[in-house]
């Protein structure tokens, strides 16, 4: 009973994320692996942490926003938009086949006979949900070239909920062409080797940090930025030893500097109009 009453008043942190944010893995793995983690790292401790799936974005934003999220995992769209609700000196980027920052790559299939991205006019486009950044960059790509936007250029496009599908998609004809992280497009070839003889690319983005885990300026209660950080490593650890997030291909989390956003930054500058919104 005592035991029960000293639990219940644990302060509680929550680090968010979105359903949409979600790569591969299913909400519930996602909630169960992570939360199952946190609580063995801090079960000793005067607080307690847990990963919390919103259903979207806005509902995120509101919690970050109210100062009720002690962390963030996600695209870094969010610690761009509001720096000041984020320590950018304390960020981190789960490490994907042993890069830190990402290239996306608009791939076709080697027999559409589309060489360049303006034979892509009124085709059709895949792309996974979480590849904001990537689609940030086919539409400065267009903007630049003088051939409208994404949603005027491409006659369709198609949303899948992992990058797999999105690249599938184009393997099997439903799409002309998908815009998806090139680490991804290596994992999957190497899982079905005729992806790489059946698709192209034709466009390349510079490098970007496309998922941070970050820490907000909410800090209130027992926790301090440093045990946080001790805690995020140790639950990449514990996810990388126990392999719960396997399909991810992350390996270790890794600290950036708030100077590697520059180039997300630049991207999002790059596109607001007139008014002040981004597309």
């Amino acid at each position: 009973m005592l035991f029960s009453l000293l639990a219940q008043a644990k302060t509680e942190y929550v680090i968010g994320l979105t359903a949409q944010g979600i790569r591969v893995a299913s909400v519930e793995d996602v909630e169960l692996g992570f939360n199952y983690q946190l609580e063995n790292i801090t079960k000793n401790k005067s607080y307690s942490m847990k990963i919390k799936v919103f259903q979207n974005d806005d509902q995120l934003t509101n919690m970050l926003l109210e100062k009720k999220l002690l962390g963030y995992f996600g695209t870094p769209l969010l610690a761009v938009k509001y720096p000041k609700e984020f320590n950018l000196d304390s960020m981190y980027v789960p490490v994907l086949n042993d890069k830190v920052l990402q290239r996306y790559v608009l791939l076709v299939r080697k027999d559409s006979g589309v060489e360049q991205l303006e034979g892509l006019k009124n085709k059709s486009l895949s792309y996974c949900l979480t590849d904001e950044v990537g689609m940030m960059f086919l539409q400065k790509t267009l903007k630049q070239r003088k051939a409208g936007s994404v949603d005027n250029f491409f006659n369709k496009t198609i949303v899948k909920k992992n990058p797999n599908l999105a690249i599938s998609a184009v393997f099997f004809k439903e799409a002309q062409a998908v815009i998806v992280l090139e680490a991804d497009f290596i994992v999957a070839s190497e899982l079905n080797p005729q992806l790489k003889e059946q698709l192209a690319s034709i466009e390349t983005s510079p490098e970007y940090v496309t998922n941070i885990l970050a820490i907000t300026n909410h800090f209130d209660g027992p926790m301090t930025p440093i045990e946080y950080e001790e805690n995020v490593l140790n639950i990449g650890g514990a996810i990388q030893s126990k392999k719960l997030l396997k399909s991810y291909n992350y390996g270790k989390l890794r600290k950036i500097r708030k100077e590697d956003l520059m180039s997300v930054r630049e991207l999002i500058n790059s596109l607001i109009d007139s008014k002040g919104n981004t597309p």
